[in-house]
Order: C-alpha cells, then structure tokens, then sequence
C-alpha cells in the first residue's frame, strides 16, 4: 500500500511539473520553436511517409498462417514494432540533432540571454519532441487500428460470400457443427423467450429454428467473432492460488496433495537420496540433509561434504539435482493431474462472457510439434473434490490451448429443482478470511490404443525451473476486463512513456558531448539494452569466459569490473523492457491501468527523471562559449 501512495505522489508530481511547463509561456515558447525546426528540416514529413509504409505496406508483404488470429497478429505485432523502432529512433536522433546544433551553431548562447532558465530550455526542448511523437504516434496508431477494424470486418463479408450460395442443408449441417464445436449457442439458432427462460414451441411442440437467413449471418460472423474473443480483446488473468497433485486409487477415489507439501515429501523421499548419490560418487561421505525448504534451496544448501571436495562440482551438481528435481515436480504421467486453484478477481467482471483457460504442455519424448493427439480431461468447478464441469478432447502438444469455461451452472437443491450457482466456491484461508475460489483440474487421459506405441507422460509447465516459484503465465484462467479500443489505447501510451524516456536520453547526451559523440553514445546504450539476456547469463554464471578447463569455469581479471557493471545496466534496462505492451496486445491480454500506472511510474518517474535531472543539471553548468569547434 506505500509502494502504491508513493508511485501516485511520484506520477503526480511529475505531470504536475509537465503541465506546469505547458502553462509557462516562455517554455511554449521553445516547444514551438522545436516543432519550427522539425519542419524546417523536413522531418516531420520524413517520418510520416516512413510510418505510413512501415504500418500500410509491411502487412501486405508479410504471410500469415491463413488464420484470423494470425492476420491479427502479423498486422499488431511488426507494425507497432516498426512504429516503436521507427520513432526511438527518430526521437534520439531529434533530441540530439535540436540541442548539439543549436549548442555547435551558436543558437544557443543567444538564446540564454532571454529571461528564461536553461532548464527551462531544456524541458520546453523536450515537450516539443514529445508533441511531435504524440502527433505521430497518433497518426501511425490510428492507421494501424483501422486497418486491424477493417481486416476484421472483411473476414464477416468473404465468410457470407462463401455462404451465400450453399443449400439450406448444407448451412443446417455447419450450424449442428458450430452448436456441438461451442462456437454457436442454442439461444442464437433456436428462438428464445427470455421471459419464460425456455425455448419457443411449434405446433408440434418442436423447437422451432431461425429463418436460414439468419444462420447465414450467424456463420458468416463466426471467424469476426473467433479473432475478437482471442485477439481483439482485454482479458485479465485470475490469481493462482495452489496446485495439488492428483492421483486415483484403485477404488477411482481421488487423492490431492498440496503442491508445496509434495516437493518437500518428495525432496525428502527421493530428491535428497539422488544428491547424496550423485556426491557419493565422487566422494562416499558426502551425504544430504533433509530439508523441507527445497523450493528455496534450503536443503541442497546444507549438505555436509568433506573440504577437499571442489565447491564449484559440488554447486553443478547441486543445481543439477534441482533443476532435475523441478523438471520431474510438472510431469503428469497416465492416469494423474494436477489441480490449479485460482482466486476470484476483486474487481467486478462481467461473468456472462465467461472464463478462458490458457495453457500447453509437452511430450516428454518429444522435442518438438508433431501432429500426434494427446487426450486431456479439462473440469472445473466450485467443488475441490468434485468440480461439476467437465471436457474431454485430444490436443496437439507445445500449442497454445484455449477452452472457454462456463462460470454460470444448475444444481439440484434440497427439493431437487434446478438451481443457478457460480463456478467459484468460498474457502476461508489461513488468516481467516474467506478466498472465492475457482478449482480447475487437468487430467491425463492417455489410455492404451491398439496404434499407439505408448501411453505418453506429458509434461505441464507451472513451475519456473530456475526459481522453483510458481509459473503465474504457465497455466492460466482469463477473464474479459474490457474491449480492444481501451487495452490498444494504453499499449500506445506505454509506447509514448518509452520515447520520452528516449527523448530525455538524447537530450541528456547532447547537454555536454558534440553531436558525433551524442549519436554513438546514444546508440551504444540503445544496442546495450539488446543485450540484457546475455548480460544476465554473465551475471548467472559470475564470470565473462565461455570456456572450461577439466569441467570447471573460466575466469577473467576484468570479472570483478564486468560483473557488478552488468547487473547495474540489467537493473536499470530490464525492468523498462519488461513494460512491453506489445506481446500481451497480440495475446489478447489485458494491460490494466495498474500496469500503465507502473511503467509510467518506473520509465519515466525513476529512469527518466534521473536522466531529465541530470541533463538539466549539465546543460545549466555548461560553458556555453566553448563550442565543438574550440573543442
């Protein structure tokens, strides 16, 4: 809660300050002059013809799988990535350019002369630059959103023109198909009386179905309708609780154990013994402590070993043991499931439009996509030992898998008449107050058939194998938090927050370096933040050198330097690129106002402002008589 206080006074100082700016006349007054220069220099036209073939001729150069979602995805993904590429780019080299040349042709010293702070100069410079990203990035935005609404609505119009000509058999057969495939509903083919809540009756008390007009329309919606439940969507996911082990007996009773009660069982039971053996066979002492914190490594870190013992061996088998021991804690073998409890959001959702479950799993024998099927039981309900809803099918492995699940159901009650119940059931945890809870398990459903060669042992990814913590994106149930409009408007402004942690950047370079050395500085940071994945495997294996001598790690002089460098730029950059809002926008994915909150709050309260303060702290000491040429 004070992490949450401090972030809105943080947020709120800093527009404070910017609109502040904005009400300045003197620093109007330099915005304008920037935004003078950029069409001066053509830029601003420049940059419009670029966006308009970054985000109008890349999606017509670029394959898709054939599938709603892939168009989708192919047109969101490359054209903000292009329009995100494009314009860090173009905001670096205006931040730069403006101030270097303004400083290098003399401008500048007349400029300072006026009754009006350098600093203000240096914030009206860079509200300028945003006001031209806000103009472009509107621009490019706008172009792309049409072009997603219009692709979309042209999938309904070729859907009906294929339609448009078959029999009334032929729609009958596809509608029955799209009713049992769950992509139609029986309220939309048959017709409906809400006030009775029943279904309308012929004279021969049948049900009577739509005009095949309207089946038409309906069918010809369905591939509109799939793209905007998947893709063209905000959906939010609910919290993960536990995970529980399933095993049946004999009797086809089930029995559940917690998750975090099983690793320890098992650590103690099997895992403790593998790391006695793998050290007893390079020294017969070495033994195991049990230890019932193995997720947090508490047992692995007190295992008792002779001294002559190399460490660095004994910490590769260490984590081998419990990169083995996390590897074997997700496998689901025939016959057994796991059961994922997840806690009903706080916040108000509309549970008429229902509940996605998200997850993949793999073939432990193989390593990669085949087109054999593998069968899943899918149930989920309010009950943790008897959940109500239940789905059977057979799915592809390392796919992304959607199944809707139902949040609304009938019961018998005490008189045995039908009655309504949510999907989520109470449960009062451990400090007393009572958790809504959703129970969802996943079952291997594999059993023996005459052409398969094995009943395969799948593996479900819910754990991060390096943490040993619970993998919240692993297994997932979503629940719709808004329309596209709203979650791509906020994609667009984590955008904005990036360029104008760029435009501060650049100006910052430029506040004391020349204009050579301001555009390579700038884009030596830029090609850093690349790099963050290989910096964290330096930091991960504590030394720079790639090589082994007699199994052992290399090591270099320059560690010590490298090192504890690396781990500041990864603590700085990653969480800035963490804030990627183009991923979750492709997946459909809600970026919530929590997160806008956040990444404003980071980007441009904690990194920009460092650098916005620093610049102005330069550019206000600066001499400003000495000029590159004197340099």
């Amino acid at each position: 809660m004070i992490w949450i206080i401090l972030r809105i006074l943080l947020l709120a100082a800093i527009f404070g300050f910017i609109v502040w700016g904005l009400s300045d006349r003197r620093v109007r007054h330099i915005a304008a002059l920037t935004w003078k220069a950029a069409f001066r220099l053509r830029f601003i036209w420049v940059m419009v013809i670029l966006l308009l073939l970054a985000v109008g001729g890349l999606p017509a150069m670029l394959r898709d799988d054939g599938s709603a979602k892939g168009m989708a995805q192919i047109i969101l993904t490359y054209t903000l990535s292009m329009t995100t590429g494009i314009l860090g780019f173009s905001t670096l080299w205006l931040a730069v350019g403006s101030m270097a040349q303004d400083i290098g042709q003399c401008q500048m010293q007349m400029m300072v002369t006026k009754p009006i702070a350098r600093w203000q100069i240096w914030l009206g410079k860079w509200l300028g630059i945003m006001g031209l990203n806000l103009l472009l990035l509107g621009l490019a935005g706008t172009v792309v959103y049409a072009m997603v609404e219009y692709r979309a609505g042209a999938l309904t119009t070729a859907q009906y023109e294929r339609l448009k000509d078959r029999s009334d058999n032929e729609i009958m057969q596809e509608v029955i198909k799209a009713v049992s495939d769950g992509q139609l509903k029986r309220e939309e083919v048959l017709l409906y009386d809400k006030e009775k809540d029943e279904f309308k009756l012929d004279e021969n008390q049948e049900e009577i179905v739509r005009p095949i007009e309207t089946l038409k329309k309906l069918l010809a919606e369905l591939p509109e309708r799939e793209l905007r439940d998947q893709v063209l969507v905000a959906r939010a996911p609910l919290e993960l609780e536990d995970v529980k082990v399933m095993t049946f007996s004999d009797n086809n009773a089930v029995n559940f154990v917690s998750y975090k009660d099983w690793r320890s069982d098992q650590m103690t039971n099997d895992w403790n013994k593998a790391l006695g053996a793998a050290l007893g066979e390079l020294q017969e002492d070495a033994r195991a402590i049990q230890d019932r914190r193995a997720n947090k490594g508490g047992a692995f870190e007190n295992v008792e070993v002779p001294k002559s013992l190399p460490v660095d061996i004994i910490e590769s088998i260490k984590n081998e043991v419990r990169f083995m021991y996390r590897s074997q804690a997700q496998l689901v073998r025939p016959q057994t499931g796991r059961q994922f409890s997840f806690r009903k959001p706080r916040v108000s959702f509309n549970e008429d439009r229902g509940l996605v479950l998200r997850f993949q799993f793999l073939d432990t024998r193989m390593n990669f996509k085949g087109d054999r099927r593998y069968s899943f039981v899918t149930m989920h309900g309010p009950s943790e030992d008897r959940p109500g809803f239940s789905h059977r099918g057979s799915f592809t492995a390392r796919t992304q898998i959607e199944l809707p699940l139902a949040t609304k159901g009938t019961r018998p009650d005490e008189d045995g008449n039908p009655e309504k119940v949510s999907v989520f059931g109470a449960k009062t945890n451990s400090v007393g107050e009572v958790d809504t809870l959703l129970y969802v398990n996943l079952i291997n459903a594999e059993t023996p058939v005459p052409d398969q060669e094995y009943m395969a042992t799948l593996k479900l990814p819910f754990l991060d194998e390096t943490t040993g913590e619970l993998d919240l994106r692993g297994v997932e149930v979503m629940y719709y938090e808004g329309g596209f409009f709203k979650n791509y408007l906020r994609a667009l402004a984590v955008v904005f927050a990036w360029l104008g942690a760029l435009a501060a950047l650049g100006l910052m370079a430029a506040s004391f370096m020349s204009l050579q050395m301001s555009v390579f500085a700038c884009t030596g940071i830029l090609v850093i933040s690349f790099c963050t994945g290989l910096m964290k495997d330096v930091v991960k294996d504590d030394t720079i050198m790639q090589t082994y001598t007699d199994g052992v790690h290399d090591t270099s002089v320059v560690d010590v330097f490298a090192i504890n460098s690396f781990k500041v730029m990864v603590a700085i950059i990653s969480p800035v690129k963490d804030y990627s809002p183009i991923g979750d926008l492709t997946e459909g994915r809600a970026i919530s106002w929590g997160q806008l909150g956040r990444a404003y709050s980071y980007i441009w309260g904690v990194t920009g402002l460092l650098i916005s303060g620093l610049g102005m702290l330069i550019f206000t000491q600066r001499q400003l008589a000495i000029t590159d040429s004197n340099e």
